[in-house]
């Protein structure tokens, strides 16, 4: 499966410009089995979401977000990033989970549900082809 287009999954560039107006460019899967988009912490960090770093148990942040994984139960800051761009898409106040991502994955973020719900995806794996509408305008339209 290594020589397939899309590797082991299906994958995009996207832009996302924090709270801080700080542009980064990220490796993202597109995954709709997962509720709300994922970015690890130290990203979130670094694109002006300080209470994405607090750890702590005893006072966790405002923000914080309990959720079932496969892994059980956790716990993360939930973030609303300024601007999530995919090629000529352009998506405001996007929500992100800020926990960190395993490396060895091969990208860098996760796209869930919470931005996917704005798209229609279509994916023709044979052929490593993706398409994605916006379907805000078509039912603004």
């Amino acid at each position: 499966m290594g020589g397939h287009p899309f590797g082991k999954f299906p994958t995009v560039f996207v832009r996302i410009r924090g709270r801080n107006s700080i542009v980064r460019e990220f490796n993202a899967l597109l995954d709709p089995g997962v509720e709300y988009c994922i970015i690890p912490k130290v990203d979130a960090y670094a694109l002006g979401y300080p209470e994405a770093a607090n750890d702590d148990p005893i006072s966790p942040a405002n923000n914080t977000l309990t959720f079932t994984s496969y892994n059980g139960y956790g716990k993360a800051a939930l973030i609303e990033m300024g601007h999530v761009e995919l090629g000529t898409l352009s998506f405001e106040k996007v929500d992100f989970l800020a926990m960190d991502i395993p490396p060895v994955t091969g990208f860098d973020v996760v796209l869930g549900r919470s931005l996917l719900q704005f798209m229609k995806v279509e994916l023709d794996y044979s052929v490593g082809q993706l398409r994605i509408e916006d379907v805000r305008k078509r039912v603004e339209a």
